[in-house]
């Protein structure tokens, strides 16, 4: 009998260890994606393409506004596959709005994912 559950012991510690592991190859593949990004940004980044990017960001924002006063019910889904972003992108421009004082967030109502996780690029998995 002990050793069954001396077993058992062994077996969630292996899955939790498993877990951990996992969970670590995540925050690492994150890290080096972004540290690539950053660099990529870093080197490339000129005043023009700073103020074309920053124009860009003004625009969608201006437009997630407009989108906004018409129905104040966003539908991120929608409006990601009419500006051509990914929801997380829409996402974080309402949260920058929101921060800006430009608009308020007064409810999130949201559904089952479906356990993709989109801040890590698929060659990473």
């Amino acid at each position: 009998m002990k050793k069954d559950t001396r077993l058992k012991k062994d077996k969630h510690k292996d899955d939790r260890v498993s877990k951990l592991v996992d969970s670590l190859e995540i925050v690492t593949s994150r890290m080096l994606e972004m540290t690539v990004a950053n660099n990529q940004m870093a080197t490339s980044q000129t005043p023009e393409i700073r103020q074309l990017f920053d124009s860009w960001v003004k625009c969608v924002s201006d437009e997630l506004l407009r989108i906004a006063r018409e129905d104040p019910t966003l539908d991120i889904e929608k409006i990601s596959r009419d500006m051509g972003i990914s929801p997380s992108s829409v996402i974080s421009l309402v949260a920058s709005l929101e921060r800006r004082g430009a608009l308020a967030v007064t409810s999130v109502v949201t559904a089952e994912g479906d356990g993709r996780n989109r801040d890590i690029c698929d060659c990473l998995n």
